[in-house]
């Protein structure tokens, strides 16, 4: 059966705009003796096209008899709409105006007419100006108290060698320079920050190899080498912390308490991305593994290691024998 197609006088056509939510105007296209579009006139229009524009009185008249400092975009767009059949999506400021619109327009018949509905979005564009402006605030903010915290520790890592220094040789000096280790590991990730000009992650491989190149330059050893094997990955700043303190604390032992005087070795740190999200982080080395007496003064790294990883919210798993030793935390990015 053959649909009829609808017909709605002039009167229903009224009711139906004048129920509409949004703005609702028709329009027909003004164009040189070329034929080029210099204007359109308003030709029907609902309530809302007036509260949306504060237009009044438009029907019959002009857009730039109503708004004489219009911007040129609006007659170029609605021209090509008008003229070239092309309809359009889009969001507009009318500075002439004091809004910014919402706007969708399409041609409709005859030649030349245009149909616009449109929203008036100038209190949500303001609110995300507001938003903006508060964000990038909140980030310089941030980023000055990351450059004081940088500062900060440098100052008590500074404290921290000057008493290491007025130590004798011995277990307190030792213990200084673990906890010196430490800052360093924290400051890194400042400066990572203040480099890559961001304040909430990080490049795993900038900021997880500098710890390693920190640690081998501070308490490497001769014939022990060291590799990084790091994905890069970006880290928040909430991994990024624990992760690179993690990494001081096994590369720390292993450098110190794997390797027995005047033998060589290796020690490797891997950050691998794996299935759905999870990254996992291994240190390995080829030393004595871990014996009765080996390593028997790092209890309290053991114990950071285990504290660091529940931040990330896993535990670490140690494989240890005759050819060396291998912790490996497998967490959440």
């Amino acid at each position: 059966m053959t649909k009829m197609p609808l017909q709605l006088s002039p009167r229903e056509v009224d009711m139906f705009i004048g129920f509409l939510d949004d703005g609702f105007c028709t329009c027909e296209m003004i164009t040189d003796a070329e034929g080029q579009p210099v204007d359109y006139r308003f030709l029907r229009m609902n309530p809302q096209f007036e509260a949306m524009t504060g237009l009044y009185g438009a029907q019959g008249r002009t857009a730039l008899d109503m708004v004489p400092g219009l911007e040129p975009f609006w007659i170029e767009t609605y021209g090509r709409i008008a003229l070239q059949g092309e309809s359009r999506r889009f969001q507009q400021e009318s500075a002439a105006m004091g809004r910014h619109f919402d706007v969708y327009a399409t041609p409709i018949e005859p030649h030349g007419r245009f149909a616009i509905v449109f929203r008036d979005i100038t209190e949500t564009k303001r609110i995300e100006a507001e938003r903006e402006a508060a964000l990038a605030e909140a980030q310089q903010l941030l980023a000055e108290l990351n450059h004081r915290v940088m500062n900060s520790l440098g100052t008590i890592s500074s404290i921290i060698a000057m008493e290491s220094r007025a130590r004798a040789e011995g277990e307190g000096r030792e213990a200084l320079g673990r906890i010196r280790s430490r800052v360093h590991a924290v400051a890194s990730l400042y400066r990572r920050l203040n480099a890559s000009g961001s304040i909430e992650s990080v490049c795993s491989r900038d900021y997880l190899d500098k710890i390693v190149e920190g640690l081998a330059s501070s308490i490497g050893r001769d014939g022990i080498g060291i590799e990084a094997r790091i994905a890069p990955v970006r880290l928040s700043t909430r991994i990024a912390v624990p992760l690179g303190l993690i990494v001081n604390e096994l590369v720390t032992n292993s450098l110190k308490y794997a390797f027995a005087p005047g033998t060589t070795g290796r020690v490797i740190v891997a950050l691998d991305v794996l299935d759905h999200g999870r990254l996992q982080l291994s240190v390995c080395d080829d030393g004595c593994g871990l014996g009765p007496a080996a390593r028997s003064d790092s209890g309290i790294g053991q114990q950071l290691v285990r504290a660091f990883a529940a931040q990330l919210g896993a535990s670490p798993s140690t494989e240890s024998g005759p050819g060396g030793t291998t912790v490996t935390v497998r967490f959440d990015s």
